[in-house]
């Protein structure tokens, strides 16, 4: 186990950052002397399936390691090679803590979720409630884009940094209007981004998101323990994985009522894959069971390689002939693909190249 200077939490040895703090770990003999470009975990290779592109690492930050408790499922686990995308762990804004809370440079437990929160942190990575006694975060500059005609009844979309503050801000009005990295400011600096990533409007006290074709995608976070319906098709990633939903045919009958020929198929009635790069996949796992829960210590389909998934993270289960997703209350939640457009509502948070975003209406 490898101690964090910082925060004194005990990490795995293949760790190379903190999972209480985000800090840097101590490094083997040798290499104390080279430097890291980047003060958070490096970024994946660009990750698409064959059907669908999709997006490669979110930003990645200090993680609480708060996980929540559910009962192992009796089916027998089975052990998923991790995909090659960088960590993701978020910290985010919500309503205004209790007046009593604590500072967070004492190090605390979150008033509302109760999750561990390393000192110096003014969110809970597992709910995003702020902390009590933190600084207001300084205003950030608002980003130096092509996103103008701002009207007294835009949006926001405000960019959240690894530590949970605010890094930045753009209105967005009523017309569309499109970001990437042609927009400048924080939007220029993040290579993962198409140069026209997504267009964005606001309509009817929401935020509108249309993906434009990107090369990596938009993805949405899904709030806990609330099922999401999803089809063949979907992607959704949790922690550093990135996966692709795909419903099995089973073998239907021509419109002349002729069988068509093969095994049969008894009892499957999905599988996920891993996206492991552009038009690749790597492990898949047929889904037969009502309930499948992944996670990375817990569950029918674990990652125990990958720090930033919770002990029980996700479950996918089948309802009345339709298949549902629900974040089992992970320390970094569960995110989907946006497969055209999206309405997000005020609080609610988005991923685009490796920058998380909170929508401000």
């Amino acid at each position: 186990m490898i101690v964090c200077p910082v925060c004194s939490k005990e990490n795995q040895d293949h760790y190379k950052f903190c999972l209480g703090c985000g800090s840097d770990l101590p490094r083997a003999s040798g290499d104390e002397a080279k430097p890291l470009s980047t003060a958070t975990p490096p970024a994946g290779i660009a990750a698409v399936s064959a059907q669908a592109v999709a997006a490669p690492a979110a930003p990645a930050a200090a993680a609480a390691t708060a996980d929540t408790a559910a009962p192992a499922p009796e089916s027998a686990p089975v052990t998923a090679a991790a995909s090659p995308a960088p960590p993701e762990a978020q910290a985010e804004a919500a309503p205004a803590p209790p007046a009593d809370s604590p500072a967070p440079s004492q190090g605390v437990a979150c008033a509302n979720c109760g999750a561990a929160i390393p000192p110096g942190f003014a969110f809970c990575g597992a709910c995003g409630t702020p902390i009590g006694g933190a600084a207001p975060p300084a205003a950030a500059p608002e980003a130096a884009a092509k996103v103008t005609g701002a009207s007294a009844g835009a949006g926001k979309l405000i960019l959240i940094k690894p530590d949970g503050t605010e890094g930045g801000m753009v209105e967005i009005p009523t017309s569309p209007v499109a970001v990437g990295r042609d927009a400048g400011g924080f939007f220029g600096e993040d290579a993962y981004l198409s140069p026209r990533h997504a267009v964005f409007r606001t309509q009817d006290g929401k935020i509108v998101v249309k993906d434009e074709a990107s090369l990596n995608g938009v993805f949405y976070k899904i709030l806990p323990n609330q099922p999401i319906e999803i089809t063949s098709g979907t992607i959704f990633r949790i922690g550093q994985e990135l996966i692709l939903f795909e419903a099995i045919d089973q073998g239907a009958t021509g419109p002349d009522d002729t069988a068509r020929m093969g095994s049969p198929i008894t009892g499957l009635w999905g599988r996920i894959s891993l996206i492991i790069g552009k038009g690749r996949l790597g492990n898949s796992f047929p889904i037969g069971i009502d309930n499948v829960v992944l996670g990375r210590e817990r569950g029918n389909i674990l990652f125990p390689e990958d720090g930033y998934i919770s002990g029980v993270h996700l479950r996918i289960h089948m309802e009345g002939g339709k298949v549902f997703l629900t974040d089992l209350g992970s320390s970094n939640g569960s995110y989907i693909k946006v497969a055209d457009e999206k309405e997000l509502a005020d609080g609610d948070f988005i991923l685009m190249g490796t920058q998380l975003f909170r929508i401000q209406v």
